[in-house]
């Protein structure tokens, strides 16, 4: 964890949750202005807490916008008799929520398991991209064959044809692919 952006109501609270970071070698920057905090750029920060009430709202409002605006960690620390309340409000966030009172090993301990969920989750999320990319390789490769096989085309040549297709009527490649194989589909195996 290197940058921390903390909201809370007063600066003993954020004290208190700065300390119990002391030592995870956290850089540290604390909020006590609502307004401020809702016109900060948090696209440089890892983690943001939010501690809940903050002083001009209770702070759901303010998670939701930044869940927005950044691709931070947000952890919510709230009462503990509210806690699960106030993770059925901001679930859609995906802002984990800290019941409070906590120790410094719980609140470390959520910080780096939000983290390794955030990162497993773009992983998950790249995998699929690239999983989409190769299958539509594939398709435009198998249309390609198509085209050398019956236009008898180079493959230089059915690449671009299927280029100049797709830009020709705005689609993507992999659409003018499908309707490629889609036309020549009775008259191979490919």
């Amino acid at each position: 964890m290197s940058r921390v952006f903390i909201n809370a109501k007063t600066e003993m609270i954020c004290g208190t949750i700065s300390a119990a970071l002391e030592d995870a070698g956290a850089e540290i920057t604390c909020c006590f202005d609502d307004e401020e905090a809702a016109a900060k750029d948090l696209s440089g920060y890892d983690v943001v807490i939010v501690s809940t009430p903050l002083r001009s709202e209770f702070g759901l409002n303010y998670v939701a916008e930044i869940h927005d605006r950044t691709s931070a960690v947000i952890i919510v620390l709230a009462k503990t008799e509210i806690a699960d309340e106030v993770q059925n409000r901001i679930k859609f966030t995906g802002a984990y929520v800290l019941p409070r009172p906590f120790t410094k090993q719980a609140l470390v301990q959520t910080i780096r398991m939000a983290q390794m969920a955030e990162n497993m989750q773009r992983l998950e999320q790249e995998r699929s991209k690239l999983s989409k990319q190769l299958e539509d390789t594939k398709i435009i490769d198998r249309a390609k064959c198509c085209l050398i096989q019956y236009l008898n085309l180079t493959e230089n040549q059915a690449h671009r044809h299927i280029q100049k297709l797709a830009m020709d009527t705005r689609r993507t490649q992999r659409e003018i692919a499908d309707d490629i194989l889609n036309t020549y589909s009775g008259m191979t195996n490919v």
